[in-house]
């Protein structure tokens, strides 16, 4: 729907279609939708969020800041269900927590976003780890996308022994 919630959040230009087979294009990368469009490689990706939960001071996040990421999120005002994207989902300072419809980290400390087409990374405090997985081809899952998972799974279970992820 061109004019609906959604289409107008991405406030995207009318002369630009990202959904036309090809995102990888300097008009598309040139626009900047904050929450949407952050561009870098997995392991940059991890690195960030790596020093995000270690509290790394390079990142330039205070000590309050960090506290209020790692806390547990305030109850919405109006409830779990995001409007634009009719799922339940808890956000803290802009980035997302574990919700219902997806667990990541190793507690609710954890704190990141997934990205467009199945992309996911977020800083685990408990464990110190950054996680980013990216793909080249997307996928159609806001969250927990099978092949993110799979990888966060055997890296919560096999690696770290936390608790499952969903």
């Amino acid at each position: 729907n061109p004019v609906g919630l959604l289409a107008r959040a991405g406030c995207l230009p009318r002369d630009v279609n990202p959904w036309g087979g090809d995102y990888n294009r300097d008009d598309v990368r040139a626009i900047e939708i904050p929450s949407a469009n952050g561009i870098g490689t997995a392991s940059a990706v991890a690195e960030l969020y790596g020093a995000a939960a270690a509290g790394d001071a390079a990142l330039g996040l205070t000590q309050p800041v960090l506290e209020e990421l790692i806390a547990e999120p305030l109850a919405p005002s109006r409830g779990l269900r995001d409007r634009v994207l009719h799922v339940d989902v808890v956000y803290s300072l802009g980035l997302s927590k574990p919700a219902p419809l997806c667990v990541f980290g190793s507690s609710g400390k954890a704190f990141g976003t997934p990205g467009f087409g199945g992309s996911f990374g977020f800083a685990d405090p408990d464990t110190g780890i950054g996680f980013a997985y990216l793909m080249n081809r997307l996928g159609f899952h806001l969250c927990s996308d099978p092949r993110e998972l799979a990888v966060r799974q055997a890296l919560f279970r096999d690696v770290l022994g936390a608790r499952p992820q969903q």
